[in-house]
């Protein structure tokens, strides 16, 4: 099937529920196309109680083209009767171009999901399959695996995959950088600035030395002197797993925490892996999450994440109650995930209305400050579902929730 391309821009809008706001990234998807559009021959047939085909592309294409309205959000403006609306969604998720940039729409605006399944189960007939997109045989569920096939890809980074989703089999990520990069040293981020490549990876070297397992003991590590500047360390020693969390302090002032573990514990699938927490907290900070402390840089085959330091300002209200915890860092469940791990007191911290890390440059953070919201520093334990993001097993697996194992 062939339609011919329009000209079109999918903008990508990440403030929650105002899909329509011009300011924000309008980037990760643009397509120049002819303008001479025309609807799949296949459909001409097709009742439309009334609105010809044409007529609904022509609207639907208005809003995307005049109006710069992200596709989905162009179809919800469409005012039909249900079975109008839903034989026209099914055209456009089993044409081949247009299904990708409505996909995309979805996909890159994630807090938007619960407000476009509301509204679809508003707008379509109550028994349409489209509503059921975990379903093998729902239009949505084919035309969503597709999108997943072209967008694996087409990708230019693994971290462009992990902006939308962050349950990728390992092995998917791995296969792709070694397609983009032809070497196995799978990587996630970038190293700071501050941090030079040199620097980390003598400073890794030297950590590992102060590397302990099991229950840990409070330490004090010398500072470092590397090419005239001076790095000073600490060991936080929350925590009974495998994994060592160091704070970094660079000549500039700036605060990093580094996260190591043993090469041979690496994995981008295991309970409490680095790696498996990459995945996670990559998702969370490409999408500017305000309860999330954000990741710079994972490194697989050595087995360690930089992230940004939060200040360690104690909350004042219990962190072993899970609808506590939801409740104070609602942009989890906003992104689909939801926080399982009440163990340790030492996992969250108050937003710092202080902070200049790029946690103060995310969605709505001055709001969360006002709030008393929560940012969280270990994310082991989360699981992930949106309805309009179904898991492809080929492609995607469970995150893992291995919470009080070792206790």
């Amino acid at each position: 099937m062939q339609v011919n391309k329009i000209n079109q821009n999918i903008l990508i809008y990440t403030k929650k529920n105002n899909p329509n706001n011009k300011t924000k990234e309008q980037t990760l998807l643009k397509q120049n196309k002819p303008t001479n559009f025309k609807y799949p021959i296949g459909y001409t047939k097709i009742n439309f109680k009334g609105r010809p085909i044409e007529k609904l592309w022509e609207e639907y294409n208005w809003y995307i083209n005049v109006n710069k309205t992200p596709d989905i959000f162009s179809f919800l403006k469409i005012k039909a009767d249900p079975e109008t609306l839903n034989k026209f969604l099914t055209v456009i998720l089993d044409t081949s171009d247009r299904s990708k940039y409505l996909l995309s729409s979805i996909a890159y605006n994630p807090r938007q999901s619960v407000n476009i399944i509301s509204k679809m189960e508003e707008i379509l007939p109550k028994d349409s399959k489209i509503l059921f997109p975990f379903m093998y045989d729902s239009p949505y569920y084919q035309s969503y695996t597709k999108f997943i096939e072209w967008k694996l890809n087409d990708a230019h980074s693994v971290d462009d995959l992990l902006r939308i989703r962050p349950d990728w089999r390992g092995d998917v990520l791995i296969q792709k950088y070694q397609d983009l990069r032809h070497n196995n040293n799978l990587e996630i981020g970038n190293i700071p600035k501050e941090l030079p490549k040199k620097h980390l990876k003598q400073i890794v070297e030297y950590l590992s030395k102060y590397m302990e397992f099991g229950v840990k003991t409070k330490k004090k590590i010398e500072g470092l002197k590397l090419d005239n500047r001076q790095y000073e360390f600490a060991y936080f020693t929350e925590g009974k797993s495998d994994k060592n969390v160091f704070g970094i302090f660079t000549p500039e002032g700036k605060k990093y925490v580094l996260k190591i573990s043993k090469p041979e514990l690496k994995s981008l699938d295991n309970a409490f892996a680095l790696g498996t927490l990459a995945k996670i907290d990559a998702y969370l900070t490409y999408n500017k999450c305000r309860n999330s402390a954000p990741l710079c840089y994972y490194n697989h085959n050595n087995n360690f994440s930089i992230y940004k330091y939060m200040e360690h300002i104690q909350t004042q209200t219990s962190t072993n109650d899970l609808n506590t915890i939801s409740k104070n860092i609602p942009d989890f469940k906003a992104l689909g995930l939801t926080y399982n791990d009440t163990v340790g007191n030492k996992n969250f911290f108050l937003l710092n209305p202080e902070l200049d890390a790029e946690i103060a440059n995310s969605l709505e953070y001055k709001e969360g400050v006002k709030k008393g919201e929560w940012v969280s520093v270990d994310n082991d334990h989360v699981t992930y579902n949106n309805r309009l993001q179904p898991p492809i097993s080929k492609y995607h697996m469970a995150l893992p929730n291995a919470m009080q194992m070792f206790f």
